[in-house]
């Protein structure tokens, strides 16, 4: 069986190399957390199996939102954060992560934060 559930690490390690002003929270972040900051869940994870059986490969999406006290500011991490984690082929542990890609983006403004929400999706496959 593949260890999917650990990509949360990896993704973690992606976005803290982004910018060491700009804090990674897995979920929530701190009650005093300063801005930037970066958020991320895992919001699905789906077992591709066929009628012959499991085929140790998951397909996994994850929700990362930028949150920042300036619009551009926002952008301007979250546009890194894509570079930094779309596309390519990755290994990671026990797994082959490949065919990542950006399902869809928006934006929002919330309790005097602007926040860019980007959904990425993931295969992993037991190497």
């Amino acid at each position: 069986m593949i260890n999917s559930l650990k990509l949360g690490s990896y993704i973690y390690s992606l976005l803290a190399d982004i910018d060491a002003k700009c804090k990674v929270y897995p979920l929530v972040a701190d009650n005093d957390a300063k801005f930037p900051f970066i958020l991320y869940k895992r919001v699905g994870l789906y077992d591709n199996t066929t009628k012959d059986g499991y085929t140790n490969e998951d397909t996994l999406t994850y929700e990362i939102k930028v949150v920042t006290d300036t619009y551009q500011k926002g952008i301007d991490i979250a546009n890194d954060v894509r570079q930094a984690i779309e596309h390519g082929t990755k290994t990671y542990l026990d797994m082959t992560i490949s065919d990542i890609r950006l399902n869809g983006a928006d934006e929002q403004y919330m309790e005097n934060a602007f926040v860019q929400t980007l959904n990425f999706q993931f295969s992993a496959r037991k190497n």
